[in-house]
C-alpha cells in the first residue's frame, strides 16, 4: 500500500496542527538553534511517520509531537534565547524513546537526506547525530 495513504490517514483532520511543509519550514528556521542531534531526531520522527509499518497509535503520537514542535507558542516560547526550544527537545526525545525499536536504518538515512535538502551546506552529517 502507498506510504502516503497511511500518512494521510494518520493526519486526517489534524492539518491545523501538523503538515510536512510546516515541519520542514520550522526545521529550516530553527534547525541550528536546537542542535544537530535534536534536529536529526526531528527528522527521524518525520521519516518514521511516513512508514507503513509504524503502528497507528505511534503515528498519532508523532503527529502530536511534530505538531507541538511546529507551534510557535507552547510551554516555553520558542523565541526565548537558549531555553525556548528546550521543551520541544524533551518531547522529541521522549517520542524517540517510544518508537526506538521501530526505527530502521532506512529511516536514519532518509533523515540525513531530508536535513541535507532542507539545510543545504549548513548540514554536516556525522555519526554524532545518531540516536
Amino acid at each position: 500500500m502507498d506510504e502516503n495513504l497511511h500518512l494521510e490517514t494518520a493526519i486526517s483532520g489534524k492539518g491545523k496542527h501538523y503538515s510536512p511543509d510546516k515541519l520542514l519550514n520550522k526545521v529550516k528556521k530553527y534547525g541550528t538553534s536546537i542542535g544537530y542531534k535534536a534536529l536529526y531526531n526531528v527528522a527521524i520522527l518525520y521519516c518514521a511517520l511516513k512508514s507503513p509499518d509504524l503502528p497507528k497509535e505511534h503515528k498519532l503520537m508523532l503527529v502530536g509531537v511534530l505538531g507541538y514542535f511546529i507551534l510557535p507558542i507552547d510551554l516555553i516560547a520558542d523565541m526565548l534565547p537558549a531555553v525556548g526550544l528546550a521543551d520541544d527537545i524533551v518531547v522529541i526525545t521522549k517520542a524517540i524513546s517510544v518508537i526506538y525499536t521501530s526505527i530502521t536504518d532506512e529511516m536514519k538515512e532518509e533523515a540525513h537526506q531530508v536535513l541535507k535538502k532542507v539545510l543545504g551546506d549548513k548540514y554536516m552529517p556525522s555519526i554524532e547525530y545518531e540516536i
